[in-house]
């Protein structure tokens, strides 16, 4: 029971590890916890231990999924239970398969194996994050992002490249506690302490050196706090206007560039509610600048979550339509065979999604927007930067996770965008967290959580590149070639327990 024991001892880790009441660095003593019972292991009992135990460590992060499917969704508690550990299990196979990869090298090549975990777990992150739409939620780069002085080195090798120095680490320690008399396993632990200290070292430095050049554009962005039971009901539908206005007019003697509204700032679609188009309108010219506000689009007689500016034109300036959507909350995938969440079903509906990631041409600069869950997606970002976009903004609704851990979480995974991509991020949130974060991951100015309230920062565009932004995944083309040599190509031989 080595192996079922340590999975659990793990999960706790993990569980205490993560924000916004954990210490990030237990990441790497839940995964060393784990390497330490791989070898001797079979592939077999790795797979199936990991399944679990990988089912077991999503739900201690996707936990707060349950309560919204209550309120929200109008299941009941089981029933919600149930979908929400049957997502865990699709995705603790990602878990199954990194620990059934590291049984079989440590099959292959004994204990010193361990040293391999960093390139087998990227490789299968990545996976987690693009196979049936993906799904990046909080990976362990995300825990080590946390900390200031590590944030900065997203910018080399994204947070895939955080999770990579997370289970060095973990693997490292892993190693020389099983075979502590090794000089492999002293090298590898001697090499794990440079990289990371080199890390922090580098990051501290560079996170603490002169402030970047003050930025000149003010744009302001609002969080109105509109309660998600609210937020869909026509009769309230004056209420949300009149406080979205207040929120908005609060900022004109600020003279901003742009002011910003969170996803699905109305009940009605934009096409259909004539009255609220005009009161933006009036609003851009009261305040002398164009508006973003997210809202439903109608396009050929289906919805899409968008995004439009406007000004004190007829016509919104443009448009964007979320590309990425979120299963079971703007669609349900096989909702065929859900007949026992029909609640839930008849409840989300179902949305299109966009095609085009263009940036929006606005007076603060090139932007590229994204809605809520879309910004977790690194790549979706990246390819926004590749097309132009000068800075980063992300309106959402984390009011659906009002009470839990998910807007904080969703928060930091944002910022990790603005740092991989070195581009100033402002985020809107009807509920959540709001702020400016800079290209350093620092948090500019932020709304206080949990209030409405208005609020305004300085970015500028940037037009800069970081090795990230220019190289994408494709660097972990080195972590699939040493996994497939040591793995495949490699003479059998004959593994040794310490």
């Amino acid at each position: 029971m080595r192996l079922p024991a340590a999975l659990a001892a793990g999960g706790l880790l993990w569980a205490f590890s993560l924000p916004p009441y954990g210490s990030g660095i237990l990441a790497v003593a839940a995964y060393a916890v784990v390497l330490v019972a791989i070898p001797g292991e079979s592939p077999r009992r790795a797979l199936a231990w990991g399944w679990a135990g990988g089912a077991l460590w999503e739900a201690a992060t996707l936990w707060w999924l349950v309560p919204t499917m209550v309120r929200y969704g109008g299941l009941s508690t089981p029933v919600s239970v149930l979908l929400v550990l049957g997502m865990c299990a699709i995705l603790g196979l990602y878990t199954a398969g990194f620990l059934g990869t590291m049984a079989h090298l440590c099959r292959r090549w004994g204990p010193g194996a361990l040293a391999l975990a960093p390139f087998a777990w990227v490789l299968w992150e990545w996976l987690r994050g693009t196979l049936l739409t993906g799904f990046p939620w909080w990976g362990p780069g995300y825990s080590l992002s946390v900390y200031q002085a590590f944030v900065p080195a997203a910018r080399w090798f994204g947070v895939l490249g955080l999770s990579f120095m997370v289970l060095l680490a973990a693997s490292a320690a892993a190693l020389y506690a099983r075979q502590r008399q090794s000089p492999v396993a002293l090298g590898v632990l001697v090499a794990a302490l440079l990289v990371l200290g080199g890390t922090f070292g580098w990051g501290w430095w560079w996170s603490s050196r002169p402030p970047l050049p003050w930025p000149k554009d003010t744009v302001g962005y609002i969080q109105p706090q509109i309660g998600q039971d609210e937020k869909w009901d026509a009769r309230f539908a004056g209420e949300i206007r009149t406080r979205l206005g207040e929120l908005t007019i609060a900022l004109a003697p600020y003279h901003p560039k742009l002011v910003i509204w969170p996803e699905s700032c109305t009940p009605l679609t934009w096409e259909e509610d004539t009255d609220f188009r005009n009161q933006v309108k009036d609003l851009a010219r009261e305040v002398k600048c164009p508006i973003l506000l997210g809202t439903v689009l109608t396009r050929e007689g289906a919805y899409m979550n968008g995004a439009v500016l406007v000004q004190d034109a007829d016509a919104p300036l443009a448009t964007y339509a979320k590309t990425h959507l979120v299963p079971f909350g703007e669609y349900v995938p096989l909702k065929h065979l859900l007949f026992f969440a029909k609640p839930l079903v008849e409840a989300v509906g179902d949305f299109r999604p966009g095609t085009d990631l263009a940036p929006m041409s606005t007076p603060a600069g090139k932007a590229g927007v994204t809605i809520c869950y879309e910004g977790i997606f690194p790549s979706l970002v990246r390819r926004q930067v590749a097309m132009g976009a000068e800075l980063l903004i992300n309106i959402t609704n984390d009011a659906w996770y009002e009470g839990t851990p998910g807007p904080v979480q969703h928060y930091l995974m944002e910022r990790v965008r603005a740092v991989e991509n070195d581009r100033y991020l402002i985020r809107s949130a009807n509920g959540g967290v709001s702020g400016v974060v800079d290209p350093r991951g620092h948090l500019q100015a932020a709304t206080t959580p949990d209030v409405a309230a208005s609020f305004w920062g300085l970015v500028e565009p940037r037009r800069t590149r970081t090795l990230w932004s220019r190289v994408g995944d494709w660097w972990l083309m080195v972590p699939l070639g040493v996994v497939l040599l040591m793995g495949l190509f490699v003479p059998r031989r004959r593994s040794a327990e310490a």
